[in-house]
């Protein structure tokens, strides 16, 4: 296949693309704040927003975040606004190294943290070298709470149901 002949208009059509999903999105915005939810204080917002996301912890089994939980995050540019400065949102970052990479971002520096970690999920797959190191930071900080971890087979004999690292 040969080159566009008409590289300049096409190039010139994406930029006005781009300008007129820039400004829908500033329209959604605009109309999302007239919404009577646009209207509840943010720290009453985030509360609701951590009962939501809050793990479940039965027993004395780890937490578990509810599946899908953070969705929140993708509702509306006001709803993300309001999760991402809602430091209690991010103590937990999941159960898995994959949830542990997307969600450490959002706990800022100091905000305490509770790890859990199944066995399942990080038998094969080593650490990588950025989430060592902020995990080093942490410990040296002294900002990790605690620290679970599910073994992948628990016996019925064994009395190891789960460890608990409790600094």
């Amino acid at each position: 296949m040969g080159c566009e002949i008409n590289i300049d208009s096409l190039m010139a059509l994406d930029k006005r693309i781009k300008e007129v999903m820039a400004e829908l999105a500033r329209l959604k915005r605009s109309r999302n704040s007239l919404l009577n939810v646009a209207r509840i204080p943010p720290e009453i917002l985030g509360h609701i927003f951590r009962l939501h996301i809050m793990p479940e912890s039965i027993g004395s089994r780890p937490p578990k975040a509810r599946k899908d939980s953070y969705n929140i995050l993708l509702v509306c540019h006001h709803w993300f606004r309001v999760a991402r400065n809602t430091p209690e949102l991010w103590s937990f970052w999941g159960n898995n190294l994959e949830d542990w990479r997307r969600r450490y971002l959002f706990s800022g520096v100091s905000a305490p943290v509770d790890l859990v970690l199944d066995e399942f999920h990080y038998r094969d797959r080593p650490f990588d070298e950025i989430l060592r190191d902020v995990l080093r930071d942490r410990a040296a900080r002294d900002a990790i709470r605690k620290v679970h971890i599910v073994p992948l087979h628990e016996s019925p004999n064994s009395n190891r149901r789960h460890f608990l690292i409790d600094p």
